[in-house]
């Protein structure tokens, strides 16, 4: 445990697309004020400066000066976001919840409806990719951030931890090769690499080369039960560890449970190096191959 913890910290890796998903599912509902788009005055959001550094936003959000705005107040703030050109991350700003209000608006997701092979589950995301470059500048500075804070969520409902899983699969659709490993070395490809988010999505291995993908920044704070499965102990976004049918160890994460078992997200399934979404497993089937739980603080 400790080999594998020290080596997710150098190599933590994941779906930065995810991380504006669950934005976009708790912002549902919340009501801020909007950016007035010639907003210049130092202290003042810049709606254009905020897009442009965080294309995982627009992406998400939008980039309409209000989407971004209430994006900040409601989450960039808290996320150490920089929301103009000089100021520092995390910075007040002139028109937040501090300051009187403006016009009301709210941010509604876009959602679609997903079949994982377990029923029908929402996906909260718009689709577009992320520049690789400017995915791994934010890689490093939001992992920084977050190493040095301890950072980890808290108040997160199921349904919210679902909706962020979910929001991974269309930039990592089924089947999509997500890893390349070899005999000493482990890399990944596809732009997966590293990531400021904290749910695990699994991991490539052979032999000891270990690499997580994450979807939610730095590894969190977690309790461990070892050897012990009920529909009771597992949350959705919980990590599951098993060995595989080469009698490897396999990670995988828990999207949805019911009386029967539980339906997972993975990669790496069989050494295929491609991830796979919605896979069913009874809880006989996990009781004689499970080796850890990784229970997630949210």
């Amino acid at each position: 445990m400790k080999k594998r913890e020290n080596f997710a910290k150098k190599l933590i890796v994941g779906a930065m697309a995810a991380a504006m998903a669950f934005g976009a599912v708790e912002g549902a509902g919340m009501v801020t004020s909007p950016a007035r788009a010639d907003q210049e005055d130092a202290g003042s959001f810049d709606p254009v400066y905020y897009a442009a550094l965080y294309p995982d936003v627009a992406a998400a959000v939008g980039t309409s000066p209000e989407a971004l705005y209430s994006h900040y107040v409601n989450f960039g703030q808290k996320e150490g976001r920089i929301p103009y050109e000089g100021a520092t991350g995390g910075e007040s700003v002139d028109g937040t919840a501090d300051t009187a209000a403006d016009t009301a608006t709210v941010t509604t997701p876009v959602q679609t409806t997903v079949d994982i092979g377990n029923g029908p589950f929402w996906l909260f995301t718009d689709g577009e990719e992320v520049d690789k470059a400017t995915f791994l500048q934010e890689k490093q500075r939001l992992q920084q951030q977050f190493d040095a804070a301890g950072y980890v969520h808290v108040g997160w409902t199921e349904q919210q931890v679902q909706a962020r899983l979910l929001s991974l699969k269309e930039q990592y659709p089924e089947g999509m090769k997500v890893g390349n490993c070899s005999s000493g070395a482990a890399r990944i490809t596809n732009g997966l690499y590293g990531d400021p988010y904290d749910i695990h999505v699994g991991w490539v291995a052979q032999g000891d080369d270990d690499v997580l993908m994450t979807v939610d920044g730095c590894v969190p704070k977690r309790s461990i039960a070892s050897r012990s499965v009920a529909e009771s102990s597992l949350r959705i976004g919980d990590e599951v560890y098993i060995k595989n049918s080469e009698g490897l160890g396999h990670v995988m994460v828990v999207l949805s449970r019911s009386s029967d078992g539980i339906t997972v997200v993975e990669s790496n399934q069989n050494s295929d190096m491609k991830m796979h979404w919605g896979r069913f497993i009874s809880w006989a089937e996990l009781d004689a191959c499970l080796r850890y739980i990784w229970h997630y603080e949210y």
